[in-house]
């Protein structure tokens, strides 16, 4: 798996994405602090987050200007 360091303003979020995990974003971030990035944010060849919005959540909480990043080629989110 290849992973990048990609700025935070390049990750786009998935606008039908169902989850609303606001309440966990502050214990994310601390488990970043603590464990450092066991899963990168997995965005499409777009630049759209189909796993990880949570994370890119923590990572600006933590003022982080470049999460981690896995492209999955391949992969056709809905624009």
């Amino acid at each position: 798996m290849k992973v990048e360091q990609w700025t935070v303003d390049k990750i786009i979020p998935y606008q039908y994405n169902p989850r609303n995990n606001d309440d966990a974003v502050e214990m994310t971030a601390k488990s970043i602090q603590e464990y450092g990035w066991q899963q990168p944010i997995v965005v499409d060849e777009h630049g759209i987050i189909i796993c990880g919005h949570t994370r890119l959540k923590a990572a600006e909480w933590l003022g982080l200007d470049t999460p981690p990043v896995h492209v999955a080629e391949g992969i056709v989110t809905i624009k």
